[in-house]
């Protein structure tokens, strides 16, 4: 009987240790930025945030310069299993061309407009698109309110776009935009945006300030213009299927800490 009893707890501790491995998670998460920019500065907070509520069971390791490969190819990685997480904007559209919707021109108001619409109906709706691509939003960040730089000359009206080579993300509609209004357009993943611009491949980009301050984009531009043309939501995306592996109790540990990052990117934004 006792040895029945001994044999019983050592069964019973091994399945507890098991069972307490699986519940601890290594999450690797790509961004295009570099460790400056307000989408790194986001995630670490959301890093923080997340080990401290889980005691640190959730560990995540941050890349920054799109060194696991471009948004493109990170949300194709997150589908397929070859990613855990990452930090995509306009690139969404590629797996939910609806999501184009949110940044079209002057769409959004304000921050205040932007904040009822995605944690509102529209956030909900946002989150079961993607959901249905193998794609788990846990926090919908500041991306912000776009600006133009660019070499030839400061851009008041849209007719001051005119001849101006733009590089764009890879958006057809975000290209459309910009060539109606008479600049040339195209695309270009953001890890090459700086070289493009200083060797003259491209006269501008358009990107909010705190990316063209991380960046160092004014060491290669001349002007800068406050044109608010549009705002863009940085998506803070996890695998599904690493979603589904987490307890109910670290995914609601995941969206809490993207409660809390999404208010950080805010004020990073605003500053």
């Amino acid at each position: 009987m006792t040895k029945l009893w001994i044999f019983a707890a050592a069964a019973l501790a091994a399945t507890t240790a098991l069972t307490a491995t699986a519940q601890e998670h290594e999450f690797r998460v790509s961004m295009p930025g570099n460790v400056e920019s307000i989408a790194y500065k986001s995630v670490e907070r959301f890093d923080e945030v997340l080990s401290e509520m889980t005691d640190g069971a959730i560990k995540l390791h941050l890349f920054a310069n799109s060194a696991l490969g471009d948004q493109e190819s990170s949300l194709e990685a997150m589908q397929t299993g070859f990613l855990d997480m990452a930090t995509i904007e306009t690139p969404i559209t590629s797996v939910v061309p609806e999501l184009g919707a949110t940044a079209l021109p002057y769409i959004f108001s304000g921050r205040d407009h932007v904040a009822a619409a995605l944690d509102g109906e529209a956030g909900k709706k946002i989150e079961a698109m993607l959901v249905a691509k193998g794609l788990r939003p846990v926090a919908f960040l500041e991306g912000g309110f776009r600006q133009i730089t660019n070499n030839v000359r400061p851009i008041h009206t849209p007719e001051d776009l005119d001849g101006v080579k733009m590089r764009t993300p890879g958006s057809n509609l975000r290209i459309k935009i910009f060539n109606h209004y008479g600049a040339n357009a195209s695309p270009l993943p953001f890890a090459e945006l700086y070289s493009a611009l200083q060797t003259g491949v491209f006269d501008g980009q358009e990107n909010p300030v705190i990316w063209a301050k991380s960046q160092k984009f004014y060491e290669v531009q001349d002007y800068l213009s406050l044109t608010n043309h549009l705002y863009t939501v940085t998506y803070l995306l996890i695998s599904e299927d690493d979603w589904q592996a987490l307890t109910p109790e670290q995914q609601d540990a995941m969206l809490k800490a993207g409660d809390a990052a999404e208010e950080y990117s805010v004020e990073l934004g605003t500053k």
